[in-house]
């Protein structure tokens, strides 16, 4: 069946009015999927995927067997209890994720939308202080609400924006919306002693990139150079539940209330999804992904692709949308068996889980190959 032959789902009867119940916008790709195991998912038709989408939750793959081996067993005793009584999951979960990351204290929350803002509420109540600096491409919800935005990747019109007024500083590692652009080297650490110079909290938004996927668990990990706060996500949930944290100093965390209470099937998964972390072989193993994802992509430019640009184990490519557009090249991807994300019409954003051998991400890449040169 060709990607023209996939049905897509219904939207409309002959009256002209919906037939389906569930609200909000139809996916990118005409994709159902039934199972998932890994880096492959399979449709309700039985067709499989090599799944390379965007979701940071799917870090660790789908149905990891040592996290679903967790969840079965907290499923037996005790999922959720209510605000008033602790869990006996909670203070393990953070006890490791402290221990990991050298901090002092964790918040866990239930999204990463909400830890961003968690944590930017937390500075802004510390003091009189009230500009957040934000870089342009990145966090439009803050921009919104009053943000200054600053080009990324540029230290002097960074520091430029650092007046009496500014609170926070937030960056990315790696910009995802804007397709992958990763900071330039030394770009953090001058970030991390311009705001320290002037008393300002760096805040580390590692939603998408934190947890392994640039081949160290996080970063500024060593050197004194760690941020006032650090935003992790949904991996830590590995694709089974929602959960992200607020990682910083007692001082600034030690009487925040979350805005909902995470479950202790939560705090059990991501204490396991520490505890992998903490070996340190996902690590070891996205480094040489990386290397390995990095020289296979290099070679698309000038073969349908403009330009590359990777981090981790994580790509962005570019192509041209008058030849063709990055959706129109997903729903292409999607008959030759690959999943893809895109960002607006000319990005194409490659997301392996961390788990994928590399003879399946070559051949990804080659399906990818096939299409750009179709």
């Amino acid at each position: 069946m060709t990607i023209a032959d996939t049905p897509a789902a219904p939207d409309a009867n002959e009256s002209g009015s919906s037939t389906r119940a569930l609200a909000g916008p139809a996916p990118l790709l005409p994709v159902m999927a039934a199972t998932a195991e890994g880096a492959w998912v399979t449709d309700v038709e039985g067709r499989r995927y090599l799944d390379l989408t965007a979701d940071p939750a799917l870090a660790f793959g789908h149905r990891h067997p040592a996290l679903l081996a967790v969840a079965t067993e907290q499923l037996g005793r005790l999922t959720a209890t209510s605000a008033v009584v602790a869990d006996d999951r909670a203070d393990g979960f953070a006890d490791a994720l402290a221990a990991l990351l050298g901090a002092e204290a964790v918040l866990p929350v239930g999204t990463g939308d909400d830890a961003l803002q968690v944590a930017v509420d937390v500075v802004l109540g510390a003091g009189e202080r009230t500009t957040v600096v934000v870089a342009a491409g990145s966090h439009p919800e803050l921009v919104a609400s009053g943000a200054v935005a600053v080009p990324f990747g540029e230290v002097d019109a960074l520091v430029a924006a650092l007046d009496a007024t500014v609170a926070a500083v937030v960056l990315e590692p790696v910009q995802a919306r804007a397709g992958v652009v990763g900071a330039p080297e030394g770009y953090l650490e001058a970030v991390r002693q311009a705001t320290a110079d002037r008393g300002i909290a760096l805040i580390l938004d590692e939603t998408r990139s934190g947890l392994g996927r640039l081949g160290d668990t996080v970063a500024l990990a060593g050197g004194g150079m760690a941020p006032d706060l650090r935003v992790l996500g949904p991996a830590l949930g590995g694709a089974i539940v929602p959960i992200a944290a607020v990682v910083g100093s007692r001082a600034l965390l030690g009487g925040v209330v979350a805005p909902a209470s995470v479950s202790s099937l939560a705090s059990a998964i991501a204490h396991r999804v520490v505890e992998m972390l903490e070996a340190g072989e996902l690590q070891n193993r996205a480094r040489a992904l990386a290397e390995h994802l990095a020289g296979r992509v290099e070679a698309l430019v000038g073969a349908g692709a403009v330009a590359v640009r990777t981090a981790g184990v994580w790509a962005g490519v570019d192509v041209d949308p008058a030849v063709v557009t990055a959706p129109e090249v997903a729903r292409r991807l999607v008959a030759r068996g690959v999943l893809v994300d895109v960002v607006g019409e000319s990005t194409i954003v490659l997301a392996p889980p961390l788990i994928i051998r590399a003879t399946e991400l070559d051949w990804a890449i080659e399906q990818l190959r096939v299409v750009l040169a179709a």
